[in-house]
C-alpha cells in the first residue's frame, strides 16, 4: 500500500515539474519572438477576447481565452501567457518562437469582431476588438 502512495506522489511531482518546464519553455519562446521583431513596427493589443475554431479529420477544437494580439503587416500573432504563439499569415516568412503557423485567405469585420479564416475551413479565428481602441476599419482598408 505504501508503494501506491509513492507512485501517486511521483506522478503528481512529474506533472508539476512538467508544467513548470512548459511554462518556462513558452516564456523563452515569447522572449525570442519579441527580440526578433523589436526593430519592426507592430501594433500590440492586450487582453483581446479570442475564439479559435480548428477543424481536422479527427474532430474539432474550439477555445475561448483572452490573449495579446500583435499586428505586423499581413501577419497576426496570438500570444497567450501559457501557450505557444500562433501565427496567422499570408506570407512564407518564418519568425522565431512560433509553434503554430496557419495561412489565411480572408479577413473581415463581423459585428465589431475580426474574423480570419482560410478557404479549406480548417481554422476560423474571431478577435473581439470592441473597446480596445484599435481602428479595425483602417486596418482592413490597408489590406485592400
Amino acid at each position: 500500500m505504501e508503494g501506491f502512495y509513492f507512485f501517486i506522489g511521483g506522478f503528481i511531482l512529474i506533472f508539476i515539474f512538467g508544467n513548470i518546464f512548459i511554462y518556462f519553455l513558452n516564456k523563452n519562446k515569447h522572449k525570442r519572438f519579441f527580440n526578433f521583431i523589436r526593430d519592426r513596427k507592430y501594433d500590440i493589443i492586450r487582453d483581446v477576447e479570442t475564439e479559435i475554431e480548428a477543424y481536422s479529420k479527427l474532430g474539432a477544437k474550439i477555445s475561448y481565452r483572452k490573449d495579446d494580439v500583435i499586428f505586423l503587416d499581413d501577419e497576426i500573432f496570438i500570444i497567450s501567457s501559457n501557450k505557444s504563439i500562433i501565427q496567422l499569415t499570408k506570407s512564407q516568412e518564418n519568425f522565431r518562437g512560433i509553434f503554430y503557423k496557419y495561412s489565411y485567405d480572408l479577413k473581415q469585420k463581423v459585428k465589431e469582431r475580426l474574423e480570419i479564416k482560410n478557404s479549406n475551413g480548417s481554422i476560423k479565428v474571431y478577435l473581439n476588438l470592441k473597446n480596445t481602441g484599435f481602428d479595425l476599419e483602417n486596418y482592413l482598408k490597408k489590406d485592400i
